[in-house]
């Protein structure tokens, strides 16, 4: 026998639409923007931010990340950050640091040659 479907709103009513949501926040006097790794007390591995959510009870943050062959999207709150790193060292964020470089040096050789 089939499942029985269930229908859902289209908005999604409820607690969801009084989030505050922001990308960027300032933890332990450093600033911390989506991609920034962080060390969480008491968890293996380093996360990565995501999101700040403020909801009108709680407020915690969104990261990504954990041990190295198994990283998961988590959720904490804020007292739980114990340092913020400020040299990314995950295999995903040294990948897109070289990216980033790469993608510099190829305008930089393009703006030459259109100057020259």
């Amino acid at each position: 026998m089939a499942r029985k479907k269930i229908l859902r709103p289209a908005e999604n009513p409820g607690p969801i639409d009084n989030w505050e949501v922001s990308f960027e926040i300032q933890v332990n006097g450093r600033k911390v923007v989506s991609g920034t790794e962080l060390k969480i007390a008491g968890e293996r591995g380093r996360f990565r931010f995501i999101k700040h959510v403020v909801s009108s009870t709680t407020e915690w943050i969104d990261v990504w990340g954990g041990t190295k062959y198994a990283p998961s999207w988590r959720s904490f709150t804020l007292d739980k950050v114990k340092r913020v790193h400020y040299k990314n060292t995950t295999d995903q964020a040294l990948a897109a640091e070289y990216k980033a470089k790469k993608l510099s040096i190829k305008q930089e050789n393009i703006d030459t040659i259109d100057e020259s």
